[in-house]
């Protein structure tokens, strides 16, 4: 069917297009938004479908062709610029979900070099568009490309040049009504949503983004071909942003299915905050025998399994003892656990040899920019070029050893550098997204549970949040260790990345717990910071690590050349040793707890909360309530929690699972006191 100027409907919603390039998108017969298209070419011409002669408008059967949003015919409304570029807008609507996409396609034989795509530019909302729209009370959820830097998830008000990553949601606070916009293909561009610079609520969904956030140096790749297209974007609105949020991933999921793992929650041990590069055979032995005799004794397992896992600074123990520490942990019934960084180089002699590739060196396989020269170090590395067949020659090698040697989970750290703008090796290889696509495929074949001969865990660590589907787990924020602000930091990472876990990722990887005291910290956790930590990990959906000095290892600080130095130094590490490993029999080992952990599923928070953190998550698992409160304030507060909102009964009975102890909620008003930062989970009777 062809037409010019028309309505196009399925079910509760409607696309009006007009011939001066604009469509007006409608819910029950009520305007929503209304949007055009632009696209930015290498040579600096900006086309846009409002300024561009329409030629053809037709509603293609397609049926059979399910984009993640669903399946339905596609409007396809083509115009042309004044350079005869066709410029394509590619709508498809289900009964839930509006889709968009642009297309460029030149004269015949002419290739496109397209800068920047943007399928849809928001046009300021009139007094026909939904009040939170047009209210400069609106917020709009600010997601990080990655993980690292400390970055954080931020609900803020709408602000020229404001960016998120992939995926945005604008909502109403108390009503909660939203609009999710957010991408659905990852392996050609690094996607965002902006704010325009003319009118904050004018919001670009744009694939092309390179920036200070996404630790660009050079711009997004350029992207040639005879037809280029932009990464597709869906649009829902609903009553509740949550809702939106969880069903914008399974869209994502549908299209980039989860990497399954069928062995439940892993429980186990981390070097890192604990040990760092004090970390040696046998700290490491210790760890493992303590959660071997101690913890998993008192419930600390799941199917009576635990990890102890190497981080980084591994390289001190040579291979040999590699290899007897992971047969001495499978003899025990343990698990082993190794560490890596495969896109990110932090050596200093680019011509020191490859591990794996005789006579090859680092210099080789470096990322390079137009003219030849080295990237700069980011986070103290410079990135790779995992498109390189001698990169891939040595990890082939490396993931070879990995399962050679015994161990049957690792980490995978500073994986952002694989998607570093860059000239790569492969000319096919046009942008950052398409390099590190192309380097998690290689990675996931070469840790596969067919490769291994047994199953093995891939956690990202420092990643971009897409691609996804290449690891079991990601860590939803950087670095966490075991202070009130670090629980505070997990939390605003589960508030706003909560409906990952389970629809992205396997699990949400709420990073090591630190209960006692963390290597780069001044001073020990006090109980109340530990037990909010570990509630907070329970109920992120979720990996379990503890990560405390648990061996009689070296100290802390360098030892004195005199003999009371010595003792003194032997004196503080047995004292950290001891009081480590109380701290985790006291609050690792309860049972119902645990069990909740085990489960691997998400709390949802009741609240936004800004640049921080809700304190305030639910959950209902096998049939049963549960709610989880937080306190990362120094002071004794009494803190406020609203049932109705949360949609729990307003008259009930609660049990703390903590303590035992029972409270009953009448009226829907629940107040509960802390004394400073701590954590409760309660069970609701």
């Amino acid at each position: 069917m062809v037409v010019f100027m028309g309505k196009y409907t399925v079910g509760r919603h409607s696309i009006l297009w007009e011939d001066k390039g604009t469509f007006s998108y409608y819910k029950n017969d009520k305007k929503l938004l209304h949007f055009y298209g632009q696209a930015i070419l290498e040579t600096g011409v900006e086309l846009d479908t409002r300024y561009s002669k329409l030629i053809r408008a037709e509603v293609k059967d397609d049926k059979l062709t399910d984009s993640g949003a669903g399946m339905g015919d596609r409007l396809e409304v083509c115009f042309q610029s004044e350079q005869g570029i066709q410029f394509t807008e590619i709508i498809r609507i289900t009964e839930e979900t509006l889709t968009v996409q642009c297309v460029l396609m030149g004269e015949e034989n002419e290739e496109i070099h397209a800068k920047r795509l943007v399928p849809m530019v928001m046009e300021a909302p009139d007094k026909d568009c939904p009040d939170f729209l047009r209210s400069l009370w609106t917020k709009m959820l600010l997601v990080p490309y990655d993980n690292t830097m400390w970055v954080r998830y931020e609900a803020v008000p709408l602000r020229p040049g404001r960016t998120s990553y992939d995926v945005t949601v604008v909502f109403e606070e108390e009503s909660r009504e939203g609009i999710v916009i957010g991408a659905i293909d990852f392996d050609v561009w690094k996607n965002g949503i902006i704010c325009s610079g003319n009118d904050a609520r004018v919001l670009k969904a744009c694939s092309g983004i390179a920036d200070l956030e996404t630790h660009d140096k050079m711009e997004h790749g350029i992207v040639r071909g005879n037809k280029v297209a932009s990464s597709r974007f869906v649009l829902l609105h609903g009553m509740d942003y949550r809702d939106l949020l969880e069903q914008y991933g399974d869209i994502v999921n549908r299209k980039n299915p989860i990497l399954s793992w069928k062995e439940g929650v892993p429980f186990g041990w981390n070097s890192w905050s604990g040990l760092a590069f004090r970390l040696n055979e046998r700290n490491y032995r210790e760890a493992g025998r303590f959660l071997r005799e101690e913890l998993m004794r008192g419930g600390y397992h799941n199917g009576q399994t635990t990890y102890v896992n190497l981080d980084a600074g591994w390289h001190r123990i040579p291979k040999k003892k590699l290899i007897e520490l992971a047969a001495e942990l499978h003899a025990k019934g343990q698990k082993a656990g190794i560490y890596a960084a495969p896109f990110a180089w932090f050596g200093q002699e680019e011509e020191e040899e490859i591990p794996g590739t005789e006579g090859h060196c680092y210099k080789e396989i470096l990322l390079k920019d137009n003219n030849g020269e080295l990237l700069p170090r980011v986070d103290g590395a410079i990135p790779m070029d995992i498109t390189h067949p001698i990169w891939k020659q040595h990890m082939a090698w490396q993931a070879e050893k990995f399962l050679e040697w015994g161990f049957d989970y690792v980490k995978l750290d500073f994986l952002s550098h694989g998607a570093m703008e860059g000239v790569h090796y492969n000319k096919a290889v046009m942008t950052g997204r398409q390099a590190i696509t192309e380097g998690y495929e290689f990675l996931k074949e070469h840790f596969s549970e067919e490769k291994a001969g047994r199953p093995f865990f891939i956690s990202l660590s420092i990643a971009p949040l897409f691609p996804c589907g290449y690891g079991h787990a990601r860590r939803f924020s950087c670095d966490a260790f075991g202070l009130a602000e670090d629980t505070e930091y997990v939390l605003n990472a589960l508030t706003y990345a909560w409906w990952q876990s389970g629809r992205l990722y396997s699990f949400n990887d709420p990073d090591h717990i630190s209960l006692y005291q963390s290597f780069c910290a001044d001073r020990s956790s006090l109980f109340g910071e530990a037990r909010a930590r570990y509630t907070a990990a329970v109920i992120a959906g979720t990996v379990m690590m503890l990560s405390d000095d648990y061996g009689m290892g070296e100290a802390n600080c360098p030892v004195g050349e005199n003999n009371e130095d010595t003792e003194n130094n032997k004196d503080t590490e047995e004292k950290l040793v001891l009081e480590s490993r109380k701290r985790a029999k006291l609050l690792a080992q309860t049972e119902k707890i645990n069990h909740i952990a085990a489960a691997g599923k998400s709390f949802r928070p009741v609240e936004t909360a800004g640049t921080t953190a809700s304190n305030f998550f639910t959950l209902e698992l096998e049939g049963k309530h549960y709610m989880a409160l937080f306190h990362w304030k120094k002071e004794k507060d009494e803190v406020e929690f609203d049932m109705k909102r949360a949609g729990l009964p307003i008259d009930c009975s609660v049990r703390e699972l903590w303590t035992e102890k029972e409270y009953r909620i009448t009226g829907g008003r629940f107040i509960f006191e802390f004394d400073g930062c701590d954590g409760a989970l309660f069970e609701i009777i």
